[in-house]
């Protein structure tokens, strides 16, 4: 078991209040949770067997909605068996608002429109800002603009994600040759 197993999930989630401050932390626990929400939300499922897509993705509620009927019409044994038989052959993936707009800016910069792109990857941002994708692509696309000094802080939080995310270790190349380039004395 790993220490963010033991800690619990709200463990890193601690408020102070302030008798004289109740409406403004009320007003900032209301944005942060609000942020966790924006952040953590997945929108659509996508099927796959062997790597390829079986058809268009799936909204969550649908999918969802799904699961409950078969259960409900199965009962829970049978519902379960075929689950687990279903997803032995099929590979399930949640896929998040911030991938779907990572997808698109960079099929926009593939194509040339670096407008578009810089909007999609912003928009991403916005939607789960330590997105290692969004950072990177965003901090890429600065740099190869002409925009070194402007790329430097996204390519820095996405070199800080997961290490295991690939984007994490091309941020952490892209920063070493950008600094590389430009030493600061």
């Amino acid at each position: 078991m790993s220490e963010g197993e033991r800690r619990g999930p709200f463990q890193g989630f601690k408020i102070e209040v302030d008798p004289e401050r109740v409406e403004e932390t009320l007003r900032e626990l209301r944005q942060r949770i609000g942020q966790t929400f924006q952040a953590s939300r997945y929108t659509k499922v996508r099927l796959s067997y062997r790597g390829r897509r079986l058809g268009p993705d799936i909204p969550l509620a649908v999918f969802v909605a799904g699961e409950g009927a078969a259960f409900w019409l199965l009962s829970p044994l049978p519902a379960l068996l075929v689950n687990l038989g279903a997803k032995a052959v099929l590979d399930v993936e949640f896929i998040h608002d911030a991938a779907e707009l990572v997808q698109e800016g960079l099929q926009a910069y593939l194509d040339g429109e670096l407008e578009l792109a810089e909007e999609r990857y912003r928009e991403a941002l916005r939607k789960r800002p330590d997105d290692p994708a969004a950072l990177y692509n965003l901090g890429t696309l600065l740099r190869v603009s002409g925009r070194p000094d402007q790329a430097l802080p996204y390519l820095r939080r996405a070199a800080m994600g997961p290490e295991s995310h690939p984007d994490v270790v091309r941020a952490s190349q892209a920063l070493a040759r950008l600094e590389q380039d430009d030493p600061k004395p």
